[in-house]
């Protein structure tokens, strides 16, 4: 799509200013990247959402105009988990060893916001010790967890207003806050939650903007409603009533960005009005090269195709499912690889190819693998290597 004014009455989420501006569009993605179908069939027929992406020129924040709330369920089932990846769980390892001494968080209640399948909260909870509160519609169980005299509550829910009763030490939220399409609101009640104490907050999320200097054309996703870079995050939290205490860009080459926070306890003043951004060049040509990215690889792979070469997908994540929807490559790429085996055996959203463990290629034997995350690309080489299979490497 050419970029252009979005229409009358759109308000950005973060500022709450109107001028606004389309600038790419896809009418159909599937509406999540964590729920893959047990057949080909259902995979097919696997929910669709429409994506507008619209920059702000007041702010410079990025969201899905065509949002809409009520068709994204978060549930038990949901998985999006990376904790299978030593390069992740190392990161893992690492910040909360540094959140632990930052904050002194030993004896503490720690409240995890989006706890998913709760890896990190425990981390927290045994490194420290502390006691938990994880709440997540996604948890597979609701109650409380004991262990070596400790305790993690869990709720399954999203947390909102009704949860603003809970006390905690620390407060944090990972890989969620992009899926927030009210992210001051938000705020507002983690705000209203700590109330008049000073406790710290940690929020992480994918770094949009990146993606976007990177041409990472396959990082849309229709959940991810909110696309922020280091300038925009940071500011949504000062809108919301915090001290923005550290912020900056983190996990692989910046790929993820963080903030870290305290309740800000003087009435700050509102930030005076400036000229409009000028239109950076990541979001003009955006749609231009995606869809020279698309035009590229349908190339290519019609080139497999008639070469009858043995071509796989590795990573069934977001980007993966993003890759496969667009290419659509039914006759080219049958199988996708990912190493979380809750992912395994079954089907991606809308594409509908089929995800294996890494072990099927010693049968299968593939030619080509495309890496849909280059951030894993070493990872990835060195397990084809250990199965002792030889093959090209391509990235998405």
């Amino acid at each position: 799509m050419k970029l252009g004014p979005a229409p009358a009455g759109s308000r950005c989420p973060a500022c709450g200013l109107t001028d606004l501006l389309d600038f790419f569009h896809i009418e159909r993605l599937p509406i999540h990247v964590g729920v893959l179908w047990p057949s080909r069939e259902e995979a097919r027929r696997a929910p669709m959402g429409e994506v507008t992406l619209t920059w702000c020129r007041s702010c410079g924040f990025v969201h899905n105009r065509s949002f809409e709330l009520d068709k994204v369920v978060f549930e038990p089932g949901y998985e999006v988990s990376l904790s299978h990846s030593e390069l992740f769980r190392s990161f893992m390892q690492n910040l909360a060893e540094r959140l632990i001494e930052r904050y002194d968080l030993r004896d503490k209640t720690i409240i995890e916001i989006g706890c998913g399948e709760a890896r990190f909260l425990r981390q927290l909870c045994t490194m420290g010790p502390n006691d938990g509160i994880g709440i997540d519609p996604t948890v597979a169980a609701e109650g409380v967890e004991k262990f070596d005299g400790r305790t993690i509550r869990f709720i399954r829910d999203l947390f909102s207003e009704r949860y603003t009763h809970l006390e905690g030490d620390f407060v944090c939220c990972l890989s969620v806050f992009e899926d927030i399409p009210r992210p001051v609101e938000f705020l507002g009640s983690v705000r209203k939650m700590i109330g008049d104490r000073r406790t710290p907050i940690y929020f992480e999320i994918f770094n949009g903007m990146r993606a976007f200097r990177n041409n990472e054309t396959w990082s849309v996703h229709y959940e991810q409603c909110n696309y922020f870079g280091p300038e925009t995050f940071p500011a949504v939290f000062e809108r919301a009533g915090f001290e923005v205490v550290e912020a900056g860009p983190c996990y692989g080459e910046g790929q993820y960005l963080y903030v870290e926070a305290v309740p800000r306890l003087a009435e700050a003043q509102a930030a005076a009005l400036t000229e409009p951004l000028e239109v950076p060049r990541e979001i003009s040509e955006f749609a231009r090269i995606h869809s020279s990215a698309l035009a590229t690889w349908k190339a290519r792979l019609e080139e497999f195709r008639r070469d009858d070469r043995r071509v796989v997908v590795w990573g069934s994540g977001g980007k993966g499912v993003s890759f496969l929807n667009a290419i659509r490559a039914e006759d080219s790429i049958r199988y996708v690889v990912d190493i979380n085996p809750a992912r395994q055996e079954l089907y991606i959203p809308g594409a509908a190819r089929r995800v294996v463990a890494p072990e099927f290629l010693k049968e299968y034997q593939p030619q080509t693998v495309i890496i849909t995350n280059q951030l894993y690309e070493q990872e990835i080489r060195t397990q084809v290597a250990e199965m002792g299979l030889t093959c090209d490497f391509l990235t998405a």
